[in-house]
């Protein structure tokens, strides 16, 4: 025999928080039942005991076009609509889903006699039995049914009852046109659930993909936000969870040949933390990792000479809880030629500036390099930088000869480009836009020949000599006085001016400066956190846990929060976002990139009244903008969601997904996601 406890919220949270144990009086206070829109006159009238609505079992079930059976000598009545069946023992709690009985649910309250010898049933019990919708009208004391889909009941498409989840599933929400659609996947033995998938447009599908984590009996619920905020919710589907773990190479032939750039796949269907490539070399057993990428990226491998010969891939998948699964191996052969790549000049490539770098790439150890320059040896180190000038203006040849470790020599090129440069000087230390704050090391190197360089500081149609050196060699400015300043370098050459710098425009400060400050202490910033993480969860669907992890990477557990520099307005921007918030801008520090060296500049980040608004704010950037699609699609995963901020462009930093998913599983903070029913 199979049974199951009846708890309230399996079918409508609306109804649960609604029918809650009312004071003595209400009992005498009439209850009303609409079923599909029709208000049902029932003798008598249906009253509430125990914080449940009871009705007369005839007039209810007359209505829904059936007759209830009744048998007084065991005192039950037997409801069936359809393939629905439901009996029901007066007094008794123990309900039977089918003939046999071998199916049975607990009612928290059952039928009785009352009102003159009537049989009263619970009307809920009854809903959920019989596949009714069933909503609560606290306001009116109403229950309304539906037997079929209605305006304000909806009902979850994609999954049938039974139904086994091996791998990712799309549901739906029909039968109401909201502003917002839930899916929660709930555990019936605990009444505790998650929401799986969660959007802004309630007609289209979305995908649930099973975590190994959630494996058993669960129950899958729908919910659309109504215009008024409140929430429809579907009647419960009953289904296995039951992921299949397996994970499947993708364009992977076994016995197959890897004889040059070739991009690895595969297929999961269900939620893993990180996929990681390997591959076993056959000649000695050594193992090596090619890659870590997430659970729904593929890697592409440049194969180097030494991996020449048979091997065996292996693609572990992990999950949230440290499990792993791996694949079945499969064998290939690499057999890639030796392949050297310049770096450095194109063919037909017009050259402009002073220098550049020269390399070449190879897939194979490289023993040494030499670089030929219309047929002269100009080089014989890989990474060679290489400064030009107007003098070498013209058509040129390059080419390099590359020996390999094991002695083979490989040609690269020749490629014909053209030098096409201006005189020119270039500074070094300072940037344009860039605050200065105290003493800054500049320098400057020209391409046409020179014996020294004079640097010279600019304010108010002042100039200033800040020193001069030769070519390259550092000199220190600090500023005497705060403002704008014009900073510029004259390149000499036996006392004649030869060329100069464009003009940098930089700002001096010299008055204090104020960092990054505390929120709250570090112990309490997880539950500071949490609960705008949880609120924005309910309503968006978005992972609290995730949104936590977010809050504590980008502001180090809180202790981090950008002020404004010069003044220490708090900003509460606990996320980094720029621009103009509620509360206005404050200035911060951040980076820009001049002649290939990084300084400092200001930059307007947005202020906020308080750190709620921050949350709102972050929480309308990731839901609104576009290239958060990708996001979205998986946001109320806390896993799939992080490695979807980097696909959006998020962050820039490649392991930010990892970094996520660490702090989540170190801090418990999947726990933040789940939802008592």
């Amino acid at each position: 025999m199979r049974t199951r406890n009846w708890l309230a919220a399996a079918t409508s949270l609306a109804l649960i928080a609604s029918l809650l144990p009312a004071p003595a009086a209400s009992a005498a206070q009439p209850v009303h039942v609409v079923l599909d829109g029709q208000p049902l006159d029932l003798s008598p009238a249906a009253f509430i005991e125990s914080g449940r609505t009871l009705a007369p079992v005839r007039g209810i079930v007359e209505a829904l076009g059936a007759e209830p059976v009744w048998n007084p000598e065991d005192r039950t009545v037997i409801i069936q609509l359809g393939d629905r069946y439901l009996k029901l023992t007066i007094d008794d709690r123990v309900a039977c889903l089918d003939p046999a009985c071998t199916e049975t649910w607990i009612l928290d309250v059952p039928a009785r006699i009352a009102g003159g010898g009537r049989t009263f049933i619970p009307v809920r019990a009854l809903a959920e039995a019989m596949g009714l919708h069933i909503e609560w009208d606290n306001a009116t004391r109403t229950v309304y049914l539906g037997s079929v889909p209605s305006a304000s009941l909806v009902v979850l498409e994609g999954v049938t009852q039974g139904q086994v989840i091996t791998g990712p599933v799309s549901l739906r929400v029909r039968g109401m046109s909201g502003t917002y659609a839930y899916f929660y996947l709930i555990d019936p033995a605990t009444r505790k659930g998650r929401i799986v998938a969660a959007g802004s447009d309630v007609t289209k599908s979305y995908t649930f993909t099973p975590d190994p984590a959630q494996a058993g009996e669960q129950q899958l619920m729908a919910a659309a936000r109504r215009a008024d905020g409140t929430l429809a919710y579907s009647a419960p589907v009953t289904v296995k969870v039951a992921p299949d773990t397996t994970v499947r190479p993708v364009g992977i032939d076994p016995g197959g040949v890897i004889d040059g750039p070739f991009t690895f796949q595969h297929q999961l269907n269900f939620v893993a933390t990180h996929v990681i490539y390997q591959l076993v070399d056959l000649r000695d057993g050594s193992w090596h990792n090619l890659a870590t990428v997430g659970p729904n990226e593929s890697y592409t491998w440049y194969p180097p000479v030494s991996f020449n010969g048979p091997m065996e891939l292996y693609i572990y998948a992990y999950d949230r809880n440290g499990g792993w699964y791996v694949s079945d191996p499969v064998r290939v052969t690499v057999a890639t030629p030796h392949r050297t790549v310049f770096n450095s000049v194109k063919e037909g490539e017009t050259v402009t500036g002073r220098a550049r770098t020269l390399s070449v790439s190879a897939n194979y150890a490289i023993q040494s390099v030499r670089f030929y320059l219309d047929g002269r040896l100009l080089a014989s180190e890989n990474n060679y930088w290489w400064t030009y000038g107007p003098q070498d203006n013209g058509t040129h040849t390059l080419r390099a000869e590359v020996t390999a470790a094991d002695g083979t020599v490989h040609t690269v090129g020749p490629v014909t480009f053209r030098i096409a440069t201006e005189p020119g000087l270039w500074m070094y230390g300072v940037g344009p836009g860039q605050v200065v704050t105290g003493p800054v090391e500049i320098f400057a190197m020209p391409n046409v020949q020179a014996d020294e360089i004079r640097y010279y500081a600019v304010q108010g149609g002042e100039r200033i000599l800040i020193g001069s050196a030769k070519p390259t060699v550092k000199v220190s400015w600090t500023p005497s006085r705060g403002g704008e300043w014009m900073v510029y370098a004259d390149a000499f050459y036996q006392g004649r001016l030869q060329v100069s710098t464009e003009p940098i425009y930089v700002r001096a400060y010299l008055g204090p400066t104020y960092g990054p400050q505390p929120i709250v202490e570090k112990s309490k910033f997880k539950d500071f956190a949490a609960e705008m993480a949880v609120r924005s969860y309910r309503e968006t669907g978005m992972s609290a846990a995730l949104q936590v992890a977010q809050a504590i990477l980008e502001t180090g557990w809180g202790q981090y929060v950008p002020v404004d520099k010069y003044t220490g307005q708090p900003s509460n921007n606990l996320f980094g976002i720029k621009g103009e918030g509620t509360a206005g801008s404050i200035i911060s520090t951040t980076w820009e990139v001049y002649n290939g060296q990084s300084y400092t500049v200001d930059e307007y980040f947005r202020a906020y009244n308080d750190v709620s608004e921050s949350w709102q704010d972050h929480k309308e950037v990731l839901l609104t903008r576009p290239w958060y699609d990708v996001f979205r699609a998986v946001m109320s995963d806390p896993v799939l969601g992080a490695w979807g901020l980097r696909k959006g462009g998020y962050a820039t930093d490649p392991e930010y997904p990892t970094k996520l998913i660490r702090i989540m599983k170190e801090n418990n903070l999947f726990e933040l996601d789940v939802i008592q029913f």
